[in-house]
C-alpha cells in the first residue's frame, strides 16, 4: 500500500513537474506572435518581427493589412519575404512603414473617430506622422482610400487589431491635403493644376505647408472678383497660381508653435512670411512691416513623413 503511494505520489510530482517545464517553454506570447495567431494577420506578424521598434508596454491600436494584402504587396515590389523587404527601402523606412499601421492608443473600431491621427512611423525629425483617418459607421477611409475591415477588435495583450484590406504607407503632405477632402478640395486642384503635388509627394524633402481651407479660398476668389478657382485660372493664369501657392510653402520642416516672433522666407522669394503669437492666437503675416496679409493657424504642426501641415484660414495674398 505504502509502495502504490509512493508511485502516485511520484506520479504527481513529475505530471506537475512536466507541465511547469511546458509552461516555462512556451510563456506569454509576444505581441507579434499573437497578431501572427490571428487568422489572416500571420504576415502582418513576420512585419512585425523584423522592425525595430520598441512596443513594450504601450497601448496600441494594430491595422493589419491581410496575408492576401500583404502577398499582392511583396509581389509588386519582387521581394519575397520581409527580410527582404526591410533591405530594399531600408530599415529607417521599413520602421516608418509598418509604424504607419499603428496608432499609439487601444481602441475598439467603433471608437476611433475622423480626424488626423498620429501613428508610431517617424519622419527623418523622429516626430510621429499622422494619418487622415475616417470613419461613418462600418465605413473607413484613411489617407483617402477606401477600406474594408474583414475583422475588427480583435483583443491583444496591448490593445486592439483591425485587420483591413490593404497596405498603408507613410502620409506625405500630398497625401494628408488630399484626403482631407472636406477642407483641402480646392488647394487639392490647385496642387494637382500646378503640378506641385508631386513635390509635396516627394518624402526626400522636407516641407513647411500653410493650407488654406476651402473657406479662405472662396473668400479670397471673391475678393479678387473672380468668384472660383476656374475663374482665377481664366483671369490670371497657371503661373500666378503656381506663385500664389509657391508663397504658401517654406522650405524644411518647421513647428510653428515654437517659430512665434521669426521671420520665414516662403518658396516665392518675394513672399517672406513672419510668425505672431498674439491674443493666444499663432498669426502668419505677409509683409509684416505692412500687415498687408494675415492668416490665424487653426491647426498647426500635423506631422507628415515629409513636412508639417499647417491650416489657415484665409489666403496670404502676394504683394
Amino acid at each position: 500500500m505504502r509502495r502504490l503511494a509512493l508511485l502516485c505520489t511520484l506520479s504527481l510530482v513529475f505530471a506537475c513537474s512536466k507541465n511547469d517545464q511546458v509552461n516555462q517553454q512556451t510563456g506569454p506570447l509576444s505581441l507579434n506572435e499573437q497578431v501572427s495567431a490571428i487568422s489572416g494577420a500571420k504576415l502582418f506578424g513576420a512585419a512585425m518581427a523584423e522592425a525595430d521598434l520598441d512596443l513594450s508596454g504601450k497601448s496600441l491600436t494594430i491595422l493589419a493589412p491581410t496575408d492576401a494584402s500583404l502577398q499582392d504587396f511583396l509581389a509588386d515590389l519582387e521581394v519575397e519575404d520581409f527580410s527582404a523587404l526591410k533591405s530594399l527601402i531600408g530599415d529607417s523606412y521599413y520602421n516608418a512603414w509598418l509604424g504607419s499601421h499603428i496608432i499609439p492608443e487601444a481602441a475598439k473600431l467603433e471608437n476611433l473617430h475622423s480626424a488626423f491621427v498620429p501613428t508610431l512611423a517617424q519622419n527623418s525629425s523622429n516626430r510621429s506622422v499622422n494619418m487622415h483617418f475616417w470613419r461613418s459607421k462600418s465605413v473607413v477611409r484613411i489617407n483617402g482610400h477606401w477600406l474594408n475591415i474583414p475583422g475588427k477588435d480583435r483583443v491583444l495583450s496591448q490593445g486592439y487589431l483591425h485587420q483591413i484590406d490593404e497596405v498603408l504607407r507613410p502620409a506625405t503632405l500630398n497625401v494628408l491635403v488630399s484626403a482631407h477632402s472636406s477642407e483641402f478640395s480646392i488647394l487639392n486642384r490647385a496642387l494637382q493644376v500646378c503640378n506641385l503635388a508631386p513635390l509635396l509627394n516627394n518624402d526626400q524633402n522636407q516641407y513647411t505647408l500653410l493650407a488654406p481651407n476651402d473657406a479662405a479660398f472662396d473668400r479670397y476668389f471673391q475678393s479678387m472678383g473672380c468668384g472660383d478657382l476656374d475663374g482665377y485660372l481664366a483671369d490670371h493664369g497657371v503661373a500666378a497660381l503656381t506663385d500664389l501657392i509657391k508663397a504658401h510653402l517654406i522650405n524644411g520642416a518647421h513647428s510653428l508653435s515654437n517659430l512665434s516672433g521669426r521671420n520665414l522666407s516662403s518658396q516665392l522669394s518675394s513672399a517672406n512670411l513672419s510668425v505672431e503669437l498674439l491674443g493666444g492666437n499663432l498669426i502668419i503675416s505677409r509683409n509684416a512691416s505692412a500687415y498687408s496679409s494675415q492668416a490665424q493657424v487653426l491647426v498647426t504642426d500635423i506631422t507628415a513623413f515629409n513636412g508639417s501641415l499647417n491650416i489657415i484660414n484665409e489666403v496670404l495674398k502676394l504683394p
